[in-house]
């Protein structure tokens, strides 16, 4: 949606650039310089507005990201910690359950980057974890700093190994 946007933008920009260079040389005449002040005007009414249709649209957005990634987290954390818990563990149908009911908020609500993680997570899942180079837990690690992120935190101070840490007592120990 991001690059949607800029591109519109950019598309609009080389526009009013090549309106402005043609009003100049061939129907200003006498006045370009009140025509340059308009047409920056209307340059940056255009770009003030396209900012706020993104801030307005990711503002809509959130309550429903919120909620969904609320869900996914703690799905995720009930999987992990049920036998610390003293809880029983998931069913590999309760498992195979939650994925599917949390996959199309995903696919509909998560940022790019998130999906990414998710669909990665899910492959890595699926196939022997023994024998991917990628680490479950790391890429979940991953995908929580990514929600984090899709959500408006910086997360300059964390990483995966520190966020994993809130729950994952041997951290240091993960593969990178």
């Amino acid at each position: 949606m991001k690059n949607e946007t800029n591109i519109g933008l950019g598309i609009i920009t080389i526009a009013i650039l090549g309106l402005i260079i043609w009003g100049l040389f061939y129907e200003i005449g006498q006045a370009p310089w009140q025509f340059i002040t308009i047409m920056i005007a209307l340059l940056g009414t255009l770009v003030t507005v396209a900012g706020n249709l993104n801030i307005q649209i990711r503002n809509e957005q959130k309550p429903k990201k919120i909620e969904i990634y609320d869900k996914v987290i703690k799905f995720f954390f009930d999987s992990i910690l049920a036998s610390k818990l003293g809880r029983e563990p998931k069913t590999e149908q309760e498992l195979v359950q939650g994925f599917s009911d949390m996959t199309p908020d995903l696919i509909l609500w998560a940022s790019d980057d998130v999906l990414n993680l998710y669909i990665r997570f899910r492959q890595v899942a699926n196939n022997s974890m023994q024998d991917s180079p990628n680490n479950p837990i790391l890429l979940f690690g991953q995908m929580l700093l990514a929600m984090r992120k899709d959500l408006g935190h910086q997360n300059n101070q964390i990483n995966e190994h520190s966020i994993l840490g809130t729950f994952v007592n041997d951290v240091e120990n993960l593969s990178k």
